[in-house]
């Protein structure tokens, strides 16, 4: 088993009478002590994906497993272990502000 899996992961977003769909059908494993980058074009989902995984956003159908756990119905009550077992995000960017 993966440490981290993505099973046929949708994420929908409705904007009035239109539906956006960010994630559309992803599915992908990741090994424990792997590396995995995110490559993709703007608009791509990266950061939808991303979020899920950190537990800040839900999907909308499929299952995220991290260790054998699925957190796609996961609370944000019962989310807080996950966010703290270990599991490091990078972004691209920091949001941090200026210490200096």
């Amino acid at each position: 088993m993966s440490y981290i899996e993505m099973q046929h992961n949708y994420k929908r977003y409705q904007m009035g009478d239109t539906e956006i769909l960010a994630n559309n059908d992803v599915s992908f494993a990741v090994e424990k002590g792997e590396l995995a980058i995110i490559l993709g074009p703007s608009g791509a989902g990266k950061s939808t994906v991303l979020n899920i995984l950190g537990g800040m956003d839900k999907n909308s159908d499929g299952q995220v497993l991290i260790d054998g756990k699925n957190i796609a119905n996961y609370t944000a009550s019962n989310a807080s272990p996950t966010r703290t077992s270990g599991t490091t995000i990078g972004c691209q960017k920091s949001r941090l502000p200026k210490t200096s």
